[in-house]
């Protein structure tokens, strides 16, 4: 069952984002409920707002040419991660959680047995400093301050080495708030690890990543529509990537078409403008993100296509982003 529910906000600004200013409308896969045209009209009058929500027969995976209708399935991978903190052992490994989510997002197994790789090491972080401001015999706390040390590898099953995880050089990493701290350098740590291992030429997919560059090219002769269309191509093991892009602000420097922005510069669209509609082919959704949406937007764009593609890869929930939100809480405007 594939529902959609529409968000109607309170009037905006021409300033604000257009999917803002049209509708929020946001995709809600699952249930079967409705709700009478009548009622919907009377919280338009009542609250200021209305949902309009369609159900549509079918099943709840994407539909039509979407290379990504199958989950991703790759190799299978143990995670062996020790994590300390000032010494001690942590509770909540958060190295061990992130990697872990990393590798099942791009389609890997995590098994204790029976592996293909094995992804081992330990994340040491220790307390470095109070850094204060010191001035006419005054300090002020500005940030406390923790350095990150890893050492660790990624082996296939016979034991062997194929990429050294370690970092050459401390990673270092301050918040104001000392909890805060102590759990950014560790989610720090381990993105950077992460983000190391599927982009490695064991686990990696280089063809996308160069895709990416490619957008910001000026000597390329492709338009960024055509390096859209490869991405597409290439199917489920682009999604990943793609979710990554969403973040990735580097201005585009090919020319192309946009859907309903006829008069767009070199450097108007970012490369995370290009990821979106790559998603929109390869997820059968769309986000209605375009060139004037706004960072709050874009935020809750990422979001949503995260979800749909947990979904599809049937993350494990421990592992899943913000899903105690799930039940109250719309993340972007899809359709």
């Amino acid at each position: 069952m594939k529902t959609w529910i529409e968000f109607h906000l309170p009037a905006v600004s021409k300033s604000q984002d257009r999917s803002q200013k049209n509708c929020d409308a946001v995709p809600y896969w699952g249930g079967n409920s409705g709700a009478s045209a009548s009622l919907l009209l009377l919280l338009v009058i009542v609250a200021g707002f209305v949902f309009f929500l369609f159900v549509q027969p079918g099943d709840p995976s994407p539909q039509g040419g979407g290379e990504a209708e199958a989950a991703l399935r790759r190799a299978r991978i143990k995670v062996d991660l020790s994590e300390t903190l000032d010494g001690q052992e942590t509770v909540i490994n958060i190295a061990d959680l992130i990697i872990r989510r990393t590798l099942a997002l791009h389609g890997f197994d995590l098994v204790e047995e029976n592996y293909d790789f094995q992804v081992t090491g330990n994340l040491q972080c220790d307390y470095f400093q109070d850094l204060t401001f010191d001035f006419q015999g005054s300090s002020q706390h500005l940030e406390h301050q923790y350095h990150g040390r890893f050492t660790g590898a990624l082996k296939d099953a016979s034991g062997s080495n194929l990429q050294d995880l370690s970092f050459p050089e401390p990673l270092m990493n301050g918040r104001t708030d000392l909890a805060l701290a102590q759990k950014d350098i560790r989610r720090r740590a381990a993105s950077l690890i992460g983000g190391r291992l599927v982009t490695g030429t064991a686990l990696g997919n280089p063809e996308i990543q160069g895709l990416l560059d490619a957008l910001t090219d000026e000597l390329d002769g492709r338009t960024y529509n055509e390096i859209v269309r490869q991405m597409v191509t290439l199917g489920a093991p682009a999604v990943p990537y793609l979710l990554d892009a969403l973040r990735d602000d580097r201005p585009i420097q090919l020319s192309g078409t946009y859907p309903g922005f006829e008069n767009l510069q070199k450097g108007d669209l970012k490369i995370y403008h290009a990821a979106d509609l790559a998603l929109r082919d390869l997820l059968d959704r769309d986000s209605y993100l375009d060139p004037d949406s706004t960072e709050d937007y874009l935020h809750r764009v990422r979001t949503a296509w995260l979800w749909v593609w947990e979904d599809m890869q049937s993350i494990p929930a421990e592992l899943r982003v913000r899903s105690e939100d799930r039940k109250n809480t719309i993340p972007a405007a899809q359709g």
